[in-house]
């Protein structure tokens, strides 16, 4: 029992060691600057392209949109396989493998490219969660933690629902709750790492 206990803490704690547990972080960091570039690109070329479409301008820059998402699609697995370790790949003929008329059917024509869109315009929402999650649980364990240090300042109030922090006992425990909620959100964020890796294997992976 007391082997069981100990092994079960020390992969509790081992957490904060673990190189994956920061590799995953990083990746989920950059979920948000990522989602919010590739919505951009997409969303404006998309509605350039179709609202250009009567001038014949239109299906170009479609086109350009499918090759640009084939593309970024193709630098989200390698980020996903680099810091995830994900077994994901989404290698396409590039235009100078083919003729551009093939190149233009090839990506018209798969369903796949159609799967990158979807993948990358998904990224700006996975992105928004993986922000406001990490910058939460950042805040709210860093401000616990720092209980017994800011309890008694001037200005500052520790209130949390019908929950007041006044002495120096209470804030001593908030400081103890406030790492433990630290350690739990970084098991909690390898598991939503493991999910997002899962889910670009799904979508993105193009091995034959």
């Amino acid at each position: 029992m007391t082997t069981t206990i100990r092994s079960a803490l020390g992969r509790f704690f081992g957490v904060a060691v673990d190189p994956q547990t920061y590799r995953n972080l990083a990746y989920l960091l950059l979920t948000f600057p990522l989602g919010i570039l590739y919505f951009t690109v997409l969303w404006g070329g998309g509605a350039a392209g179709v609202a250009t479409i009567p001038i014949l301008v239109g299906i170009p820059i479609l086109v350009a949109v499918l090759a640009v998402a084939v593309t970024l699609a193709d630098l989200e697995t390698r980020l996903a396989r680099g810091l995830l370790g994900a077994d994901v790949a989404y290698e396409t003929p590039q235009p100078a493998d083919e003729t551009l008329g093939e190149y233009v059917k090839r990506l018209a024509l798969d369903p796949r490219s159609y799967l990158a869109v979807v993948y990358l315009f998904s990224k700006f929402v996975v992105g928004l969660a993986s922000f406001v999650a990490l910058t939460f649980a950042s805040v709210l364990s860093s401000v616990l933690v720092l209980a017994p240090v800011l309890y008694s300042r001037p200005g500052v109030s520790y209130q949390f629902g019908v929950t007041t922090i006044e002495t120096l006992p209470v804030a001593l425990g908030a400081s103890v709750a406030g790492v433990l909620l630290a350690f739990v959100s970084l098991h909690l964020f390898n598991v939503a790492a493991w999910v997002v890796g899962e889910y670009t294997e799904v979508m993105l992976d193009r091995g034959e």
